[in-house]
């Protein structure tokens, strides 16, 4: 980007401009084109004799193409001589078929002497219309365009978030420390139902009744309008250069939409839900890069490519879609152009997991599986492994145990190590840490209601050993929740309307700071582990919609309220330019960077104490000035007061005289004798 606008001013309010209007639609217009009809050029000229015979020769050449309408191949004739002009009309029934027609026909020798050459009758009126002279270009007036990435130059290395509640939908940015903030940008209606920002947090789509709008930039403009009528499901591309658009209305021929997200143009239709079934979200599975998405067919998974949009190509060069009998899930590689999937038994086969490179379709590594009645697959989040939880059919089929198959993707070979739990164990979650090579697992004995947590560790990203590092009995939680920075874990009791929070600390294995937030429905990390939100959705309770802020040790920093709360969603970070290596020394020497930050808080809490002094330093020069207001008004009133007590001095406290009188009244009074009962107590010991 050439330049970088100036940005809204806190608490810009934008008005509803009518967004619905960009999406209205036109009128019908005539179909005045003919793209069913072409040119056939190139033919010989002959004698009004040989017209009928010319004619069966054309039209046996070109219905192998398309059907041809009834009286549609005209060929012109010279009306002196009665001799052919060389040329033809043909009209299709379709214009599929008259497209065929130029890409089969174009360039076809008929003879020695005469070559086809076949154009669409459309091009004739294009190619005619062009000026015997060139117009000078003048090029358009240079806008220079605002930087998408703005929010990334915060001096104060902030973020933001977005939240939606009753109609309003409002951008923040996250500065807990500062009182009375403002939204940076607000807008009343932006969005039907629901908002999305894009992975790399470039661009904020909001949803309308003609289609998809996506927004970006200092001043939020309206970067591009992706028309789907009836739209209710998107998904971005990891890389941010497709979105996917799923409509129920219409005919799901062309129900699924994949567009170019830089330009706004459609890319590729696909069929959408199966008659009868729901939809299935996301619709396709995207490469790291997004250079392949995938979609799961039956028996097979359809790969295709995203520059072209068709299917990768197999050994022989074919567009094909990966054979494999009773397919049932497969997952993308986050970080290398690899897919995990997995087959059940069948007839006599057992279920296996298979590791696939594509587009080689080069198998890296199977593991055959046995007795399998569910199985799950989790990605580290940098590709380092592959967890695979399978629940196997005890050999009585009574019970379920549960097992850890773990891929090792950096060492040779890809080895597995499998972790094995009683049968008495039910696996509740199970989470990488991000960043590490830790993970954590939720699981409870014996079917009781108590919970505890395991963290392990794989040892190494090279050639390691998973082991158990410690086991924290009785935590009340269903969920796992990781910092994105990786360290401290947040586990959450979802379940229930308590919402039990406690934070851990998992490189000392101690609890930092434990919580409640009340019904709960969602916990959202910052993108840089520095903060945690817990929200209530409308969408979960009617009652107590909101959310709160914590730190990421769990010390409370705010509570909002709104009514008809939905929504808070935090504005992603692109992914990092360091290096692993990099990333790791930065954090060794993290205490040397967090100077300059500590400092500048220092600086924010003394100007923040200044101004309170400064408030209260107001509020008293102008209580000071109420009184001598009131003190004049009070003096310039004497004289009516003496004139309302006979001329008697009423200011004066000397000319009054003080008398106290004291009055005493006895309520009540009554008399026991304590000794008595006392001695015959002891007439009884």
């Amino acid at each position: 980007h050439l330049s970088v606008a100036c940005p809204l001013e806190s608490g810009t309010m934008a008005e509803d401009d009518g967004d619905e209007d960009v999406f209205e639609e036109e009128e019908p217009q005539m179909d005045k084109s003919l793209k069913e009809t072409i040119i056939v050029d190139g033919l010989p000229v002959v004698l009004k004799e040989k017209h009928e015979k010319l004619i069966n020769v054309i039209r046996k050449f070109f219905v192998q193409v398309g059907k041809i309408v009834e009286g549609g191949l005209e060929m012109p004739v010279d009306p002196n001589t009665g001799s052919s002009l060389g040329f033809a009309f043909i009209e299709f029934e379709k214009e599929e078929e008259a497209a065929a027609a130029i890409q089969k026909a174009n360039g076809y020798k008929l003879d020695k002497q005469h070559t086809f050459v076949v154009s669409a009758f459309d091009d004739f009126k294009k190619y005619s219309s062009i000026k015997e002279e060139e117009d000078e270009i003048k090029p358009p007036p240079y806008v220079p365009k605002e930087n998408l990435h703005h929010w990334l130059l915060d001096p104060a290395a902030r973020d933001q978030f977005v939240i939606r509640y009753n109609d309003e939908t409002e951008i923040w940015w996250n500065d807990p420390g500062k009182p009375d903030q403002m939204p940076e940008y607000t807008k009343r209606n932006w969005s039907d139902n629901y908002v999305s920002w894009s992975p790399r947090g470039t661009y904020l789509a909001t949803f309308h009744r003609l289609g998809i709008m996506l927004w970006g930039g200092p001043s939020w403009k309206k970067l591009h309008k992706l028309t789907h009528g009836g739209v209710k499901l998107i998904d971005f591309s990891p890389s941010e250069k497709f979105i996917v658009t799923w409509s129920p209305e219409g005919d799901q021929k062309d129900a699924l939409i994949v567009w170019n997200v830089k330009n706004g143009t459609k890319q590729r239709t696909f069929p959408g839900s199966k008659d009868g079934f729901e939809m299935e979200w996301p619709a396709f599975s995207w490469s790291h890069d997004d250079e392949f998405f995938a979609r799961l067919g039956d028996d097979c998974i359809y790969v295709y490519e995203s520059c072209s949009m068709k299917l990768i190509k197999d050994k022989q060069e074919k567009r094909s879609s990966v054979k494999l009998d009773g397919v049932r899930q497969f997952m993308w590689s986050p970080s290398d152009n690899i897919m995990s999937l997995w087959v059940p038994e069948h007839m006599n086969q057992p279920a296996k997991v298979v590791l696939m490179q594509l587009p080689s379709r080069v198998e890296l590594r199977q593991k055959n599986l046995f007795s399998v009645a569910d199985l799950r697959m989790t990605w580290h989040d940098q590709g380092h492994f592959l967890c695979v939880k399978v629940d196997k059919h005890s050999k009585s089929k009574k019970t379920l145990n549960s097992a850890f198959e773990l891929f090792r993707l950096r060492d040779k070979g890809v080895p597995i190590e499998v972790q094995e739990f009683n049968k008495d164990t039910t696996i509740v979650a199970f989470a990488w840490e991000p960043k590490g090579i830790r993970f954590a697992v939720i699981h409870s004995e014996g079917g009781s209601n108590r919970t505890d947590v395991s963290l392990h560790t794989m040892g190494s990203k090279h050639n390691g050993r998973v082991s158990l590092l410690k086991t924290l009995e009785r935590k009340t939680c269903n969920c796992l929740f990781w910092s994105p920075a990786g360290g401290i874990l947040l586990l959450a009791n979802l379940k229930t309307t308590a919402g039990q929070l406690e934070w851990l600390d998992t490189n000392v294995m101690q609890t930092i700071g434990e919580a409640e937030h009340f019904m709960c429905s969602d916990v959202e990390w910052d993108p840089t582990g520095r903060y945690v939100a817990t929200s209530v959705s409308h969408w979960r309770h009617q009652m107590e919609n909101g959310f709160n802020m914590w730190s990421s040790h769990g010390r409370p920093l705010g509570h909002t309220k709104h009514d008809k709360f939905y929504q808070l969603l935090w504005r992603p970070r692109p992914p990092s330019l360091l290096s692993e290596a990099k990333e790791k020394e930065v954090r060794r020497n993290l205490r040397d960077y967090s100077r300059r930050y500590e400092e500048e808080d220092t600086k924010l809490k003394r100007s923040m104490m200044g101004d309170m002094l400064k408030a209260r330093q107001d509020k008293h020069r102008a209580f000071e000035e109420f009184l001598r207001r009131n003190t004049e008004i009070y003096l310039s009133q004497k004289e009516a007061r003496m004139d309302l007590r006979d001329g008697a001095e009423s200011d004066a406290e000397s000319a009054f005289t003080l008398i106290e009188d004291v009055d005493e009244v006895e309520l009540s009074y009554k008399e026991e004798m304590i000794a008595a009962a006392v001695r015959d107590e002891d007439d009884f010991d």
